[in-house]
């Protein structure tokens, strides 16, 4: 996939209709982006497979559901589908070369976007009960995530004052994708 296909971008006068629609737009954009980015990620050596697992059910036609959302709720999912197209942008201005597009680098970031994208879908259309339970849920993850890349970062920080070096140019994909597994939590 060597095409620059950008995600929707919700304007900041977007209406909750117009809203559902651009989250329409988004689960498309994601579904159509699934499958070249699971295929990348095994070629990165992802650790699991798929990367990025099926999205759920296709939103209603009706946004009836949706609109009996919270505001709150609403303006997350306002807000990570712009930041989902904004490092989609970053990503196109720093890897813009026919080239770099399909670099490794390159698609790591976008891999990551396409995950990102359905982990949003993965929430925004779930009623506010459903979302909740799922929220706690990833905050776990995450927080068990942060927890390895802090302890990672301090592990590179000791070895610098070691005598260590590292290639700041280079990136280790086996350590993005297959960080250690802690057993605390």
């Amino acid at each position: 996939m060597s095409t620059i296909d950008s995600p929707p971008y919700p304007q900041s006068t977007t209406s909750p209709v117009k809203l559902y629609e651009y989250l329409t737009e988004l689960y498309d954009w994601t579904s159509n982006h699934r499958d070249w980015a699971n295929m990348r990620a095994r070629e990165l050596n992802a650790p699991e497979e798929p990367f990025i697992s099926e999205l759920g059910l296709y939103p209603a036609e009706s946004p009836d559901r949706y609109l009996q959302l919270s505001v709150p709720d609403m303006f997350m999912s306002w807000q990570a589908a712009r930041a989902i197209r904004e490092k989609y942008d970053q990503v196109v201005r720093n890897y813009e070369n026919e080239d770099d597009w399909d670099s490794d680098p390159a698609s790591f970031h976008r891999i990551n976007i396409v995950k990102s994208a359905a982990l949003l879908m993965s929430l925004c259309f779930l009623d506010t009960e459903k979302r909740e339970a799922k929220t706690v849920d990833l905050m776990k993850k995450e927080r068990k995530h942060f927890l390895r890349l802090l302890k990672d970062q301090l592990s590179e920080i000791t070895d610098l004052f070691d005598g260590g070096s590292k290639d700041d140019d280079e990136i280790d994909f086996d350590a993005l994708f297959h960080p250690e597994e802690d057993d605390e939590e």
